[in-house]
């Protein structure tokens, strides 16, 4: 099957992500794969597309109710940002991600609609710690060095405006 758009002309896309800490500090991760690659396994935070019409932190709210179940919540301040340019099943896309921060105590995740990434089914999900982040060897997460940009935020040291994260 042929790509959709290409590295030079990509799909733009808008996305809120949720760093999501548990109150001892854990980050919700979830485990992700395309269907046409399943040996590309990766843990991201929740979050997704924003719909028409809807701001960042709307969509932010939206995801997080549809892929862990958790409503009633306000999201903290904004606290990354990144764009880059990535491959999913053949379609080429330009992220604008912002990241919200959320800090609640911990709860079972049970989502009220089944979402999937791109038409691919969420994983498993998992309570990460810093540490275990920053130990695994051969796991890939996003961003990619999420151990070392959750570190200060699980610390308490919000950064006075949203910084780049990179891919």
């Amino acid at each position: 099957m042929a790509s959709i758009g290409s590295r030079e002309n990509p799909k733009p896309r808008r996305a809120a992500r949720i760093l999501l800490l548990d109150t001892s500090g854990k980050l919700l991760l979830f485990r992700v794969s395309p269907t046409t690659q399943p040996d590309r396994v990766f843990w991201l935070t929740p979050g997704g597309g924003l719909k028409p019409g809807e701001t960042y932190r709307e969509a932010a709210l939206r995801e997080l109710w549809e892929e862990t179940g958790l409503s009633g919540v306000k999201v903290g301040p904004c606290i990354w940002k990144r764009q880059h340019v990535w491959e999913w099943d053949h379609v080429w896309y330009e992220n604008r991600e912002r990241f919200f921060l959320l800090q609640v105590p911990r709860f079972q995740v049970v989502p009220n609609a089944p979402d999937e990434l791109y038409g691919e089914p969420i994983l498993d999900h998992r309570w990460w710690s810093v540490g275990e982040i920053k130990a695994a060897v051969g796991v890939k997460f996003s961003p990619r060095r999420l151990g070392d940009l959750a570190a200060p935020i699980v610390a308490g040291n919000l950064p006075p405006a949203p910084i780049d994260v990179g891919t």
